[in-house]
């Protein structure tokens, strides 16, 4: 049995998978076993595998497509590690200590169940890498954490799921979910056993680009109301101000009407307090970016008559 499982749901992505895989090849800890359960329609990723040279490595390509969460949860069904560590194909290990690093911040934290690190966020153009910057819990966030694990409503400090690891359990990844299932399941995690290990340093390189499911379901107010709403619903948060704000806050963000949050819950009138605020605050932005611009007007002006 393999000390730490890593599992990587791919789809469609050879060129990353390939860059993932030959970061898993320069790891110093070895404990470990590869499972890429494949969601692609052709042989472009399984090709990739078959060359990686990796041994421990398991390859299953499904017999139909699952989807994205569904494709999670088959790659950590068939894990044998006392840990699960997921990596996503964009996804790639920062240096050769990483994984050793994500082990003893496990190991290291007696009763923890699930520990996190600081990752390099970095744009991929056309697939290759290009500008980045390093992302990692605040002091300020983490005690907000600790406190209370509820808090990871408020924003996602912990980080995409290639950022943890975590001690294998028989929970699975929440299938109706498409953009909030790897919060909700760190939610369930925490519930469970809130405590937990953390490091600001970058372990992981994050892959960011536009085509990206994650990408278009950022803009998506009908479906960030609704797994915003999932987890406010099954966590009960409906009783404090602070989470029943942070649902306001996302329904005024994509200017979505009482109507849609009154199934939740959440008082009309701190919507409408709310909505309020938020029209005096875009009515000042505006007013002082019309100013702006005529300043800059004004100025271009007098600087062509000096001419």
């Amino acid at each position: 049995m393999p000390k730490v499982s890593i599992c990587v749901p791919a789809y469609k992505n050879p060129e990353g998978m390939a860059r993932l895989l030959a970061s898993v090849a320069g790891q110093t800890f070895t404990d470990y076993e590869v499972i890429v359960t494949d969601d692609s329609p052709d042989e472009s990723v399984e090709a990739v595998v078959q060359k990686a040279g990796i041994g421990n490595l398991f390859y299953h390509k499904n017999e139909k497509r699952l989807g994205a969460t569904a494709n999670w949860n088959e790659a950590v069904s068939r894990a044998r590690g006392l840990y699960i560590k997921m990596m996503h194909h964009d996804d790639w290990f920062y240096d050769g200590d990483s994984l050793g690093r994500f082990v003893a911040l496990l190991d290291g934290t007696p009763g923890a169940a699930l520990a996190f690190c600081g990752s390099r966020q970095v744009t991929l153009v056309q697939g290759q890498t290009a500008k980045g910057f390093v992302r990692g819990i605040s002091d300020g966030q983490e005690m907000l954490l600790r406190d209370d694990w509820r808090n990871l409503f408020l924003g996602n400090v912990i980080g995409a799921p290639s950022a943890t690891i975590y001690k294998k359990n028989p929970q699975g990844y929440e299938e109706k979910l498409t953009w909030l299932m790897d919060m909700e399941y760190y939610m369930r995690l925490l519930r469970e056993n809130p405590v937990f290990a953390c490091t600001k340093e970058p372990l992981v390189c994050i892959g960011v680009s536009d085509s990206q499911l994650t990408e278009s379901c950022r803009a998506d107010g009908a479906l960030n109301l609704f797994e915003y709403g999932w987890l406010f619903r099954e966590f009960g948060l409906a009783g404090e101000k602070k989470y029943r704000e942070k649902m306001v806050e996302i329904a005024l963000k994509f200017k979505i009407p009482y109507s849609g949050l009154k199934p939740y819950g959440v008082p009309k009138k701190e919507y409408k307090k709310a909505a309020h605020k938020k029209q005096r605050e875009d009515f000042w932005f505006l007013l002082g970016v019309a100013r702006r611009k005529v300043r800059e007007g004004l100025g271009k002006a007098e600087k062509k008559r000096a001419k």
